[in-house]
């Protein structure tokens, strides 16, 4: 069955019945893979690091289309390595989710075809690596980065976050 909001302003928003448990379920999966604690420096060896971190940026994607399309876009840039692409959180979301999903995009280079550097993790502050005038760092002791060629999500700063903003927006809807 379909629900009828009317938010603040008196605009009406339609959400049906599959929206609203998407919505639910992606708050769901997203916080028992933030609290499994599998992105903490005592998992960085365990093989479901990957699996988890795709399963999280699927359900954020989503999350984030569906926050933008009913309450409003989330658009943040502390931190956010801005280019052509990427001008907020939710596109870097986009943009690592799309290079989880599709290993032959160019989000995985440093330099166009010839320096590829994918799913790189930097537990806390440090540098990954400087290539030429490229230079891939973590600047937070106490956060998680994961780098997807030059672009760069923390995992506190940019996806917990947007998470919260997400479920904040999208509360009076559910």
């Amino acid at each position: 069955m379909d629900k009828i909001v009317i938010l603040p302003g008196g605009i009406s928003v339609t959400l049906s019945f599959f929206e609203r448990s998407d919505i639910e379920e992606n708050c769901r999966r997203i916080s028992e893979i933030i609290n499994s604690n599998i992105f903490s420096p005592a998992n960085s060896r365990n093989p479901f690091v990957k699996s988890a971190f795709i399963e999280l940026l699927v359900c954020m994607r989503d999350l984030m289309f569906k926050t933008e399309k009913f309450a409003a876009r989330i658009s943040f840039d502390d931190d956010v390595v801005k280019t052509a692409k990427v001008n907020d959180v939710t596109d870097l979301i986009k943009f690592v989710r799309d290079a989880l999903c599709h290993p032959e995009i160019e989000h995985h280079y440093l330099i166009p075809g010839s320096i590829k550097a994918t799913f790189n993790i930097c537990i806390g502050k440090g540098t990954l690596m400087s290539i030429g005038d490229i230079t891939l760092k973590s600047d937070y002791d106490d956060d998680v980065c994961f780098f997807f060629g030059a672009q760069k999500i923390y995992l506190t700063r940019h996806i917990i976050r947007a998470f919260e903003e997400a479920r904040k927006r999208l509360a009076p809807l559910l």
